[in-house]
């Protein structure tokens, strides 16, 4: 029976060796440019499964009291402990934020407003919500406004976020009556806006220039290119962990290809745009927000943010999931900001009045 246990555990170190691999290559994949190779796009998608593997491995030899083979399993850790705490930040509450330069700002795919009509007798939840939030300055992505009806008009929306006087909407499409783009809505003055011109059809990004007492702060507000699933590709994932036979691994696999691939490749373009346009920022303070539609080991997410910090990252908690529908279960709305900026409380904001969940946190401007 000794051979048999000596077997049993080789072959599980020899897994375990296996998933450290692809844990530490998950890892270094938002280095890589999807333009050179998206293997690399999809190991960082897998990021959290491989050190959710990792760490049931190294819980298993710990309770198997196979000290040597811990070892393995935590300078994997080690190794990879900066996107670890990036991806998995563990930062309490705190109510000790200075209230002096402080500022709260949320960002959210609103998806045009939930597709939701709005009348005074029954408003519309998701700019109710936008109302009673809070926030200073608010990031809209997906923001719609409809010429007529019983939904919401430009007037409409003015309206009932008139707690906002400044505004500074920037129009991607539209599609017979509804105008759709990104926005922000100010409690402090817009002094500059404008967009941030890179090839796409749907998305986008602009940025605008808030003037908070003597100082200006950039914004750059975002919607990066999407995967462009349809509804029967997410049920088509979703089914697959409910169901994960052979046939619907291959439907879900030439799905993926054909769609994730190429987003991965139009995204890289995109944020460098965004990442070179950050560089020439000359104003006190910098952040860039909003729907990146990429985790946070992503080379999206990587590029843009170079030498800013992760708001999430340096004071969230938890996965801090943003996308709530079919099962992807990824944070990818973010908020980055100048280090001369300190985050408090960075929170997502679990209302299901569109496909994504708000994001906001507190700032303080040193």
């Amino acid at each position: 029976m000794k051979w048999l246990r000596c077997l049993f555990q080789s072959l599980i170190m020899t897994i375990h060796v296996f998933v450290i691999v692809l844990f530490l290559l998950s890892a270094i994949s938002d280095k890589i440019s999807p333009e050179s190779s998206t293997l690399f796009a999809y190991l960082g998608l897998c990021f959290p499964i491989f050190c959710f593997l990792n760490l049931c491995f190294t819980l298993y030899w710990a309770f198997a009291c196979q000290w040597k083979f811990i070892w393995t399993g935590l300078l994997a850790f080690l190794l990879a402990w900066g996107q670890v705490k990036l991806y998995f930040p563990l930062h309490a509450p705190t109510d000790d934020i200075p209230k002096d330069n402080t500022i709260k700002l949320l960002t959210y795919n609103i998806m045009a407003f939930g597709y939701k009509t709005h009348s005074e007798s029954k408003p519309n939840p998701t700019i109710q919500y936008l109302a009673h939030s809070g926030a200073d300055i608010i990031c809209l992505q997906e923001y719609a406004e409809d010429s007529q009806g019983d939904y919401l008009t430009k007037k409409k929306i003015y309206k009932e976020l008139k707690m906002y006087p400044y505004q500074s909407v920037v129009y991607l499409n539209k599609a017979g009556r509804i105008k759709q783009g990104i926005a922000v809505f100010s409690k402090f003055p817009i002094v500059k806006s404008g967009r941030i011109h890179y090839k796409s059809e749907y998305n986008g990004s602009a940025m605008c220039q808030v003037k908070i007492k003597d100082k200006i702060l950039t914004i750059v507000n975002n919607h990066l290119e999407s995967f462009k699933l349809t509804s029967e590709d997410r049920s088509r994932y979703s089914s697959f962990f409910k169901d994960m036979g052979t046939d619907n691994f291959e439907m879900l696999k030439g799905t993926l290809s054909q769609k994730l691939g190429p987003a991965y490749r139009i995204r890289a373009s995109q944020a460098r745009t965004i990442a070179h346009f950050c560089d020439t920022v000359k104003t006190d303070y910098l952040v860039v927000c909003g729907d990146f539609n990429d985790t946070p080991i992503s080379y999206a997410h990587h590029t843009i943010q170079h030498n800013l910090v992760d708001a999430f990252s340096e004071s969230g908690c938890g996965i801090g999931v943003s996308y709530n529908e079919n099962l992807f279960w990824f944070r990818i709305d973010h908020i980055l900001h100048s280090k001369n900026i300190r985050s408090y409380n960075c929170t997502v904001g679990k209302v299901n009045y569109s496909d994504h969940y708000p994001m906001w946190c507190y700032l303080h401007l040193s």
